[in-house]
């Protein structure tokens, strides 16, 4: 399972010799548990029973498979929904069994009369003189909402209603965009330079009755005097996209990085260049020390025993940002000055093609890496003291079949982390770790040398999983899942193989993955996603995250649970992957 909340399972079940759960009554339902709550419009079941019998879920028959397997949906009501569940055996026993789902929702918004809560600003800011301010408040529609900020009035917009963007959970499992959200109000205005800690004040008026809030944050227009410069501390930073964890991750920064804070909301600071990073990651360094800038003079490139890279000196290291497009890398240097007059190719270098530059606003210059393939096979940015190494991996030397590739298996999950529940009790983290067994040996059956992140049930981080990518330099990494649904989803109707992929070097790899497998297992197609996955990430080689079915979806969780189903998902992977690397341009 990737980003989707691993399934929960509340009954006990009996270990018999094989491994397989034995069943400790004729029904169970693994999920949800007896009594829940969720915020979703809908809940699906999962459970098993003796498949002979008769399952009615409120009076509705639920359809069992050949393993006693079944699954159903429900809607869903504000508050608490009671379901009863009866399961009739062959000589007539009923057993019965109640769970409760509550459903949370949020009280509508009054029309009737005057509300005020402020949207933004909610942490306090700082941000650069003249740069856009944009305040923001929820109140009865069709009102009049002023907002006044450090003496001046500004009257703000209301929004036309609209559904929330579609978060990932509502895409897979194809649930109905969320409520029409209304009685939005925004405006925005250019940061006085004087404003320091200024708190800015709603004021609603509707139907002649006036209503008032303030903000819970002040904003601070950065003083242009005061050059503020931070460092990197972590070995590696995260960088997002916006002031949050839930914004998009960019490319990190390393230990020592040097850049200048041009923006602040909350404990989130906005660096030169693009991106946002956490306080905590950051070292603000003393008064008056100097900003991150670089003359970039001579270039040059050279070949080594993994590939190509290309060399850029610089007498600072500087924040640095990464685009890899299909046949090159696009990378950014802010404070970068150019005095770049000669770049120096190694005429025999099989990789790099052409490099061109061109300055970039604010402060910086941004290189043009072009590449001879179209097939890349990874890439790292690293420091040698002050130079900028970008190097570029070769392919592989094959032979026959797999020989000469090096595959990091990685089956998700493992010890405390379970992931996802199927209809009997067997877990996620069980079934990935068997098919990756199986296909090791099919990996090396046919050549291949095989690394793999885990061969027993234990815990291993997603940084561990990551560090061991990094640190071995496979040619390809696999991770092994198989899926599940949120809970508005429809476990009788979402289900197939899917494959995911997120750096543009995996993206071939991932399509022919994909289409191996849904011609050799016969299943659904549910689909090839780009989706940012902390596994799939990293630049150093093409990896790919594979969903072989659905732990939630009866027949297809019988098949996963099949010794032969397994070893048909081994063997197409295999066949996959020596297609695609012997089809390498």
């Amino acid at each position: 399972m990737t980003r989707i909340a691993a399934l929960v399972f509340a009954c006990f079940v009996t270990i018999v010799g094989g491994g397989a759960p034995a069943l400790a009554a004729p029904l169970r339902i693994i999920y949800p548990p007896a009594v829940y709550r969720t915020d979703s419009a809908s809940i699906f079941f999962i459970g098993a029973a003796p498949p002979a019998g008769d399952l009615r879920l409120d009076g509705r028959a639920v359809p069992l498979n050949r393993q006693g397997y079944f699954a159903a949906s429900a809607p869903l009501k504000p508050g608490v929904n009671t379901f009863y569940w009866v399961y009739r055996d062959k000589k007539g026993t009923l057993q019965s069994q109640q769970q409760q789902v509550t459903r949370r929702v949020e009280p509508p918004l009054a029309r009737d009369r005057p509300v005020l809560a402020v949207r933004s600003p909610l942490v306090d800011q700082q941000v650069p003189a003249l740069a856009p301010v944009c305040l923001e408040a929820q109140a009865t529609p069709g009102g009049r909402v002023l907002a006044e900020l450090a003496g001046k009035s500004l009257m703000l917009s209301e929004l036309p209603p609209f559904r929330p963007v579609e978060d990932s959970a509502a895409i897979l499992s194809g649930a109905a965009g969320g409520e029409l959200v209304s009685g939005i109000y925004r405006g925005c205005l250019a940061a006085d330079p004087a404003w320091r800690e200024q708190v800015p004040r709603f004021e609603l008026r509707w139907q002649g009755q006036n209503l008032s809030a303030q903000a819970p944050a002040a904003i601070t227009t950065l003083d242009p005097r005061q050059i503020v410069v931070v460092e990197v501390v972590p070995v590696e930073a995260i960088v997002r996209a916006g002031p949050g964890a839930g914004y998009a991750r960019l490319a990190p920064l390393t230990q020592g990085v040097r850049s200048q804070v041009i923006a602040q909301s909350g404990d989130w600071y906005r660096l030169q260049g693009e991106g946002w990073i956490q306080k905590s990651d950051l070292r603000i360094l003393p008064a008056g020390t100097p900003l991150p800038k670089s003359a970039v003079g001579s270039l040059r490139t050279r070949t080594s025993a993994t590939g190509s890279e290309l060399l850029i000196p610089l007498e600072t290291r500087l924040p640095t940002s990464v685009r890899q497009e299909e046949t090159r890398l696009v990378v950014s240097l802010w404070g970068a000055v150019a005095a770049t007059d000669l770049i120096r190719f190694e005429s025999t270098d099989p990789l790099i093609r052409s490099v061109q530059w061109e300055p970039i606003t604010p402060q910086g210059m941004r290189f043009y890496i072009d590449l001879r393939s179209s097939r890349q096979w990874g890439y790292q940015l690293r420091y040698e003291g002050n130079v900028l190494v970008i190097a570029l991996r070769r392919p592989p030397r094959v032979s026959r079949a797999l020989a000469g590739l090096t595959v990091m298996l990685d089956p998700g999950h493992g010890g405390n982390d379970t992931g996802s529940t199927g209809c009997s009790g067997v877990q996620e983290k069980t079934v990935n770790l068997q098919i990756a067994l199986r296909l090791r040996n099919q990996l090396q059956r046919a050549g291949a040398t095989v690394l793999m992140t885990r061969t027993g049930d234990r815990t291993v981080s997603l940084a561990r999983r990551v560090e061991l990518m990094r640190a071995t330099q496979p040619t390809v990494y696999l991770s092994l899942h198989n899926n599940a649904l949120p809970d508005a989803g429809d476990p009788l109707r979402q289900h197939g193989t899917s494959v995911y992929w997120y750096q543009m070097q995996s993206r071939n790899l991932a399509e022919a993955l994909h289409r191996q497998l849904i011609g050799d297992l016969g299943q659904p197609d549910y689909g090839l996603f780009w989706d940012s996955l902390a596994v799939i990430r990293p630049t150093e080689a093409p990896a790919v995250l594979l969903e072989f079915g659905f732990m939630t979806h009866p027949d297809e969780y019988a098949r996963l649970l099949s010794p032969a189903f397994q070893e048909r998902i081994a063997r197409s992977l295999t066949r996959g992957l020596t297609s695609w690397l012997h089809a390498a341009g």
